[in-house]
């Protein structure tokens, strides 16, 4: 989908800088409009790209061991996300298993995905 926006921007702008040629007023206007349509279609694939990319991340359980008296221990699970961040990875601690679910550990990890990147949701 973001190629298919792509494509027809660069076709929308081809199109228009050759109706500028023309020195006609029709084809001036219509120019205009074209270009106008590329960026919104600019506009709305810097959209998608940036949740494509909030998108692109993943939630899992860590199962740690404490000890908690004498030759007890106790397994506590935690949500933790990762996620790529130029050639390194990114890991997070989410929260307690126990707290929120799967659905709510994702939703979790985005907000904080996007408080890493630096984008409002």
């Amino acid at each position: 989908m973001i190629k298919d926006l792509k494509r027809k921007a660069r076709q929308e702008i081809l199109v228009s800088e050759h109706l500028m040629s023309m020195d006609l007023v029709e084809a001036n206007e219509l120019a205009r409009k074209l270009k106008r349509s590329s960026s919104e279609k600019d506009k709305s694939i810097r959209l998608l790209e940036l949740r494509a990319r909030l998108e692109d991340l993943t939630v899992y359980p860590v199962k740690m061991e404490k000890v908690v008296r004498k030759k007890k221990t106790k397994v506590y699970t935690y949500w933790y996300a990762s996620w790529r961040n130029d050639k390194k990875v990114k890991n997070v601690y989410i929260g307690s298993a126990s707290a929120m679910n799967y659905h709510e550990a994702l939703i979790r990890a985005r907000t904080l995905k996007a408080m890493f990147l630096g984008v409002d949701l």
